[in-house]
């Protein structure tokens, strides 16, 4: 705002203080003005605790502002490390609520309070410094005049002014602000003075001012012995972030202080009771310090000892319902950005959390999904994707364009977003330790590879150039910018993927050839973190099933298999590793799906369950079985058979080391088909003879996913990408080649009763229902919507659920072939997955439903 010098007043001979606008800022309208309000607002103050301003007056183009001299420190000059005593404390602070009391008294507010603008003189008296960031938040009682009203300097909307570790929320915020924004940060200010510590940390500006809006600080109580309880509750009471819950006015504040303060100074006023401790004997001395230092030689000997195997500590950072998925770290490890579903888990937002803290804050408002978001090195910016998909296991079709898609960038304090690219980003994306680039993947016919982009705009760099259906992604750019590690992965979206590491050049131009690290495959990548020695890799996926994930370590300059990180557990994904602190972030997914059943026109019921997956169930032809998928013997998921009323329980597949699912039976009853991924992360077509044996591959099914079958039993269809798209194909159940049955895109399938046509959508997942002539024609489309492969076909219709309706809930209903209408028959709560079945005689339906869905991060403390 200004230097001030000290300076004698040669007509009343006295010492004053005299303020100088900088004459850099002398043509500037906006800081003159700022400076002959502070002038103004202070010289409208007549208080013993507000200092007091003589005259404001221009030199030449030099302004300046005459005020009393202060002699003595600033507030924060001292406060100790550890604060001061409580009545030390209390006696400034009621002077410091008693002049701002009479400031509010004529409409204005400070909007800058902080120990460096409060000076204690030397006999005790506090004084008031600095009012030029004031805002006469109403008119004034004492006389002004035209001119005066004209340089009142009202802020626009949005601008955020101040000192950051002081502000209140809505201040932080560019928020409208009153004088309880005062009180705000008055309480601040009274709990440094108490602790000798702010309530607010952060490494920078930004992470201050996030920290102010979402930390909950820790009470004055537990770091000050024996202070009062009533203290303890008025800082608490200042510091809260709804204003309307603080203190109302000033003047009550004062009051309540200047009560505890002369509670305090009468005696009347104690803090918790003490400790009573017994009393020590002398003798006892010289034993308890021997017994002391041998203890001590022997706490460090086992510390030594153990520290390379330390118990490391897995904490729960968020706990909101739905999912909340790819945390990145901010740049000093206190702040945390990730996606999240919301609360009625309708669509993916990035928003930002304190570690620690409970409450996030919400940056981003689309409709489109936002996700992967990725903290810049200097913490101003996050980038995210646009309209990707939520999960990579199951990836959109075709490369079907996206008006909504593209890179983003918004900063950690929300407000406006600035588009970088209209690039078809898939995965998580990496900063360059520079933020002069950002290492992107995309999976489309046109751009398949990895990328670096400009960061401030401009044309992408490839990096790397698979051939479909081969695609890299997860790029992650190592912390001193020399190596790009990526995952290399074979095609289907359950396939198998080889970590690389290329080598860059100061200009990250790639500099030989890519190497492999590892020395085995990992399915279902999702993300790639490197540790911050730098000595290693930290991987999403597993070596044998695309259910149960977990983390894995590879060495970056050794040939070793992945080292699985037990302490995370299952089903985790997206590992991040915090540049300050030794913090593993992750996503923990809570998962499980139980098997409901509808009777037709009556009550739905819970039907086979487990705590984990119990999903794709399918009726045998004659009603009498039930076979399905589950997670329930622990380690991956098997196929399982049970009778029809859910009784007697056999597993099909026992000991059989893949990974399987999405179980058909044959026509006649003797066959269970399933698809299964192998060690090496490739999906095969199997089939198991219904009362037991061994599986076996059919021929030629590579890249196979969910196997149907022919009504005459003679092939069995599955779904692949083979050729570059999703697409339905077929192969022999006798044995041979398959053959493409689709050509405009296609997925899971199932004949009509007649075979004559097969229905098939277009998603693994989720999509409209299509259906061609078994023989090969044009493709209509039947239904709107289906969700999860769940429809089945029947003689004279096709029962199916369709997609969350505004309700939350689910349709399940029947499309009847003779007015081309559907007909509802119940609605389902909760997230359904993969299919569903009917019994023969049509009376009962059973379906996958959750029961606990959704990703919550979790973080590994301590990890080395």
């Amino acid at each position: 705002m200004g230097v001030v010098y000290k300076a004698r007043d040669l007509r009343l001979d006295r010492l004053v203080a005299i303020k100088v606008l900088p004459e850099q800022a002398g043509a500037n309208a906006d800081r003159q003005a700022r400076f002959e309000q502070e002038a103004k607002a202070a010289s409208a103050l007549n208080h013993p605790n507000i200092i007091t301003v003589h005259e404001i007056d221009r030199a030449g183009e030099a302004m300046f502002i005459a005020m009393e001299f202060v002699d003595g420190k600033t507030l924060d000059e001292a406060i100790s490390r550890k604060g001061m005593r409580v009545s030390e404390a209390l006696k400034y602070a009621v002077q410091i609520t008693d002049a701002l009391a009479a400031a509010h008294g004529i409409g204005i507010v400070h909007r800058d309070l902080k120990p460096a603008n409060i000076m204690i003189t030397s006999k005790g008296l506090v004084k008031v410094l600095d009012f030029g960031l004031a805002k006469l938040t109403q008119s004034p009682k004492v006389q002004v005049s035209a001119r005066d009203a004209t340089v009142t300097m009202q802020s626009d909307p949005g601008a955020i002014v101040g000192t950051a570790a002081y502000m209140s929320p809505e201040q932080a915020q560019g928020l409208g602000i009153d004088a309880r924004s005062d009180i705000f940060s008055f309480g601040i200010v009274l709990y440094e003075m108490l602790t000798g510590r702010r309530p607010f940390a952060g490494g920078t500006k930004l992470s201050m001012l996030v920290a102010i809006v979402n930390q909950e600080p820790a009470p004055v109580k537990q770091m000050v012995e024996e202070l009062p309880a009533e203290l303890d509750r008025i800082v608490g009471r200042c510091l809260r972030k709804d204003p309307a819950k603080r203190f109302q006015t000033m003047a009550d504040l004062h009051v309540a202080l200047e009560e505890l303060k002369e509670e305090s100074e009468s005696g009347k006023l104690t803090g918790p009771a003490p400790v009573e401790r017994p009393r020590k004997r002398a003798w006892r001395w010289p034993v308890v310090a021997a017994l002391v230092a041998i203890g001590a030689a022997g706490v460090w000997l086992v510390k030594r000892a153990a520290t390379p195997f330390a118990q490391q500590k897995v904490v729960p950072l968020t706990t909101y319902p739905g999912s909340q998925l790819d945390g990145s770290f901010s740049p000093d490890g206190t702040q945390v950005a990730f996606s999240w579903d919301g609360e009625k888990s309708d669509n993916y937002d990035i928003y930002v959390k304190l570690l620690g803290e409970t409450n996030a804050l919400r940056l981003t408002t689309d409709p489109a999904a936002d996700l992967y978001p990725e903290w810049s090195p200097d913490g101003k910016r996050i980038a995210f994707v646009r309209g990707g998909p939520p999960d990579l296991r199951s990836p959109p079709a075709g490369d079907a364009p996206n008006p909504h898609r593209g890179i983003y960038t918004t900063s950690p304090l929300g407000g406006a977003e600035q588009k970088l690219a209209d690039f078809p980003a898939f995965g998580p994306m990496s900063w360059s330790p520079d933020g002069k680039w950002l290492a992107v993947a995309s999976r489309t016919r046109e751009l398949n590879g990895i990328f670096l982009l400009p960061a401030d705009g401009g044309e992408p760099r490839r990096i790397t150039n698979p051939k479909v259906p081969a695609y890299d992604h997860a790029p992650a750019i190592s912390r001193d910018g020399r190596m790009l590690a990526y995952a290399a992965c074979r095609g289907a979206g359950l396939s198998a993927c080889d970590i690389y590491v290329q080598d860059l050049d100061a200009a990250y131009v790639r500099q030989g050839s890519p190497r492999r690290i590892g020395n085995k495959s990992l399915s279902v990548v999702h993300r790639l973190a490197w540790s911050r020695d730098g000595e290693s890799l930290i991987s999403d996926g597993t070596l044998a099933s695309y259910v149960q994930t977990y983390l894995w370590r590879l060495a970056v300059h050794e040939a070793r298999p992945p080292q699985r990180i037990e302490v995370s557990g299952p089903n985790v994904s997206s590992p991040a590793v915090a540049a300050a602190g030794n913090h593993l972030m992750f996503s923990r997914r809570l998962l499980d799906y139980d098997i409901w059943r509808y009777h037709m026109g009556g009550r739905m019921e819970p039907f086979i369950v487990s705590s984990l997956l119990d999903v794709a169930p399918q009726f045998s032809p004659d009603g009498t079985k039930i076979a399905f998928a589950s997670e329930r013997s622990g380690e991956t998921n098997e196929i399982w058979v049970a009778r029809a009323d859910g009784s007697g329980l056999v597993r099909m597949t026992s000991r059989f080391e893949q990974r399987q699912g999405a179980p058909r039976w044959s026509p006649d009853g003797n066959w269970i088909a399933f698809d299964s991924v192998a060690q090496d992360g490739v999906a095969h077509i199997y089939v198991i003879d219904s009362g037991g044996g061994k599986p076996r591959q059919i021929a030629e099914t590579y890249d196979g996913i969910f196997p149907s079958w022919s009504r005459d039993g003679k092939w069995i269809y599955f779904t692949s990408d083979r050729a570059g798209s999703w697409e339905v194909w077929r192969a022999p159940f006798a044995g041979g080649a398959p053959a493409r049955v689709t050509t405009n895109g296609g997925g899971p399938a199932l004949e009509s009763t007649d075979g004559k046509t097969v229905l098939y959508m277009k998603s693994p997942v989720s999509s409209p229902l299509f259906a061609q002539p078994t023989p090969g024609g044009p493709e209509r489309q039947v239904l709107s919507w289906v969700e999860h492969r769940a429809f089945l076909p029947v003689e004279g219709g096709i029962y199916y659920i369709g997609r969350k309706g505004d309700d939350g809930k689910y349709p399940l209903a029947f499309y009847d072939f003779s007015n081309s209408a559907s007909r509802l028959l119940t609605k389902i709560e909760g997230l359904v997955m993969f299919g569903l079945t009917v019994s023969p005689d049509r009376q009962t339906i059973l379906f996958s439903k959750s029961v606990s869905d959704g990703s919550n991060l979790m973080m590994i403390e301590d990890f080395h």
